[in-house]
């Protein structure tokens, strides 16, 4: 089966074209683009693995719609390049398109590392660290009976004690909520009903017993300079269609001045990590959720436009 980068312009618009033929560009330069991938200008085969790179407006909507009634699921990715200015939460809602990067966060590094999750069939950390140093990667299980205080600094001590006093207390804050969320839906069995209603959360629990088969898998890796986190539970009750509708219900786009889930218990965490670093869904129902986070080894609190990647098995 071939594998096809495809740039098609009824799809995508000049700016963002350009964008990214000038990084695909570099990378190949440098020898980094798998052999196996190959660029397509203004052609595409869908019996063949097809990532697009799409932007919406006015003028490309008509098209896109004609192809998303052709393509596969299984061999396409679509990526969704957006700007403020428009309501992308729409279409991809409309068709469970869970890959949405803003123009502004987009450089050689996450093209790269999109292009390298596109070859394999789970989204993880090291898509986007293959090419880099690591100066650690660890692995840790969270199994038995575990205390809820003080959780991520307790647990994973060895790791923050190598990060710079600055970031530590962000990188604990971003870990808690997928450790946590893990936990709700993977441990606890908590439904998306109820964290909705707040009926029932981790916060109403001191310690938590994990059954062995439910453990959760985390690991935990720094390069020079970015940091990962991925977070994996054994209960695939995630799903991209939860994961859009919780993030677009805080954020804000099309001019829009509040998120219209302003009031809702549920979904900020997501909403904030996502425009912290590259959030990343791997999803197979009813046997596991793995979500992971990419983020800076700087000490920002600038909220950075959305950045995610999403794939069910």
């Amino acid at each position: 089966m071939k594998y096809f980068c495809n740039i098609i312009p009824e799809f995508c618009s000049p700016d963002v074209q350009k964008k990214i033929l000038h990084f695909y560009e570099n990378l190949e330069k440098q020898g980094l683009i798998p052999d196996i991938l190959n660029l397509k200008l203004d052609y595409y085969d869908l019996k063949s693995n097809n990532l697009f790179f799409i932007s919406l407006n006015k003028d490309t909507e008509f098209h896109l719609q004609d192809l998303m009634n052709k393509m596969d699921c299984k061999t396409t990715r679509i990526v969704i390049i957006t700007s403020e200015e428009e309501n992308y939460f729409d279409f991809a809602i409309e068709h469970n398109i869970c890959n949405i990067i803003h123009v502004k966060r987009l450089n050689e590094n996450l093209l790269l590392g999109i292009l390298n999750c596109f070859l394999k069939e789970n989204l993880n950390l090291e898509s986007f660290f293959e090419n880099k140093k690591k100066i650690i990667d660890k692995y840790y299980c969270l199994s038995g009976n575990i205390s809820m205080l003080k959780l991520i600094e307790n647990t994973f001590t060895d790791f923050i004690e190598e990060m710079r006093s600055e970031i530590r207390n962000t990188f604990i804050i971003n870990c808690h909520e997928l450790v946590t969320n893990a936990i709700a839906y993977g441990v606890l069995g908590i439904t998306a009903y109820a964290r909705d209603k707040k009926e029932r959360d981790t916060t109403h629990y001191t310690s938590i017993n994990i059954p062995q088969n439910k453990k959760i898998k985390v690991r935990l890796l720094m390069g020079e300079d970015l940091y990962g986190i991925s977070v994996k539970d054994s209960s695939g009750l995630l799903t991209i269609q939860r994961i859009l509708e919780r993030i677009r219900r805080q954020s804000v786009v099309a001019g829009e001045t509040i998120p219209q889930g302003i009031e809702d218990y549920t979904g900020r965490g997501l909403a904030i990590l996502c425009h912290l670093g590259i959030l990343i869904f791997s999803i197979k129902p009813g046997e596991f959720t793995e979500v992971s986070l990419i983020s800076n080894l700087e000490a920002s609190f600038e909220k950075k436009p959305i950045s995610i990647l999403a794939a069910e098995i």
